[in-house]
């Protein structure tokens, strides 16, 4: 090959990479290599259907959402616990640990990751054990372990030892304002918030095989690719703590919004806040109101409970997740 076919090849080459890319590892020590297809990784629920172990509505015969992928060992000892080490997905630093079994996720470890395109978490639940060293705020660079494979929960259906995986998420949090939000629910009086922030209800997840599927993605890229499922006009002067800190999902005008047009996805994550002036037809008369609605989406949009039973109405998810997003905003 002449000396100009290989400059034109490695510009080529280099050209074909992303000009912004975060450098991503499989959470677990089970070989990438071997994780080609659904079946090579992912941990059946006892349905024993593979897909029940993926992101979506794929519980209960598509009744019930998986917010991440359950990841099976690929090494176990003699009495059939999991051997396999989970490992830190991206550059980042402990957001959360929670060592007891007290909730759905067992032992869980929330970290942060601030250098990736958007900042996201990242969550890894039902470990045996979390790795002792570990501190709030400690850097934590990819490939490092922080903790063992298990089957800890203490959710309705306990999750026994030949089903033990690793339950991972991805995504971003809804808003700094859910612990006063959570307590002024009358249904949580008797019921304390353990996991502040990281509590699973103020963490919205998009399908983790949209950044684990290659050793370098671009994480805003992979969370845009999300198609809008339906939009919402909210009425607020003050600036939602989530639109300051996912600012690159953020278009118009901010200092002068009198409201925002907000596109989700079918599952309830706020993909894109775009500012309204205050003679927008689009701003309510009230605090949001429900505005379009992608029909082909209306079957899932519904049984996520974004719309109502009768696919027309705001559901029950979409009026908590605003009552959430907005709870900086009043």
């Amino acid at each position: 090959m002449s000396l100009r076919s290989s400059l034109a090849l490695l510009f080529l080459c280099l050209t074909a990479l992303p000009l912004a890319a975060t450098d991503i590892v499989w959470p677990t020590t089970m070989n990438r290599a071997s994780t080609q297809f659904p079946k090579d990784y992912l941990q059946p629920t006892v349905s024993g259907k593979t897909e029940s172990g993926s992101f979506g509505m794929v519980r209960e015969e598509g009744k019930r959402f998986h917010e991440g992928i359950d990841i099976r060992p690929e090494k176990t000892n003699a009495d059939g616990e999991p051997l396999d080490l989970v490992l830190a997905a991206m550059d980042g630093q402990v957001a959360y640990l929670n060592p007891n079994v007290n909730g759905p996720y067992g032992r869980y470890i929330v970290l942060y990751h601030a250098a990736a395109e958007i900042p996201v978490y990242t969550l890894y639940a039902h470990l045996a054990k979390i790795e002792p060293s570990l501190k709030p705020a400690q850097t934590v660079r990819r490939g490092t372990p922080i903790g063992l494979m298990g089957h800890t929960s203490a959710g309705v259906s306990p999750i026994t030892k030949d089903r033990s995986h690793l339950h991972f998420e991805i995504g971003l949090i809804l808003s700094t304002g859910f612990n006063l939000w959570y307590a002024a629910q009358a249904e949580n009086k008797q019921s304390s918030n353990l996991h502040g922030l990281y509590n699973g209800q103020n963490l919205i997840g998009m399908d983790p095989m949209l950044v684990l599927s290659q050793p370098k993605v671009d994480v805003l890229a992979a969370l845009r690719s999300q198609p809008t499922a339906l939009t919402v006009g909210v009425r607020t002067s003050k600036i939602p703590d989530f639109v300051s800190r996912y600012p690159a999902l953020v278009r118009g005008d901010v200092a002068h919004a009198a409201g925002w047009y907000v596109e989700f996805s079918w599952h309830g994550m706020p993909l894109r806040w775009t500012a309204l002036d205050a003679k927008s037809p689009q701003l309510p008369a009230g605090r949001w109101r429900l505005l379009e609605v992608d029909q082909t989406q209306r079957s899932r949009l519904t049984q996520r409970k974004m719309l109502g039973g009768d696919g027309r109405t705001p559901g029950e998810l979409l009026t908590q997740s605003l009552e959430v997003l907005l709870s900086t905003a009043r």
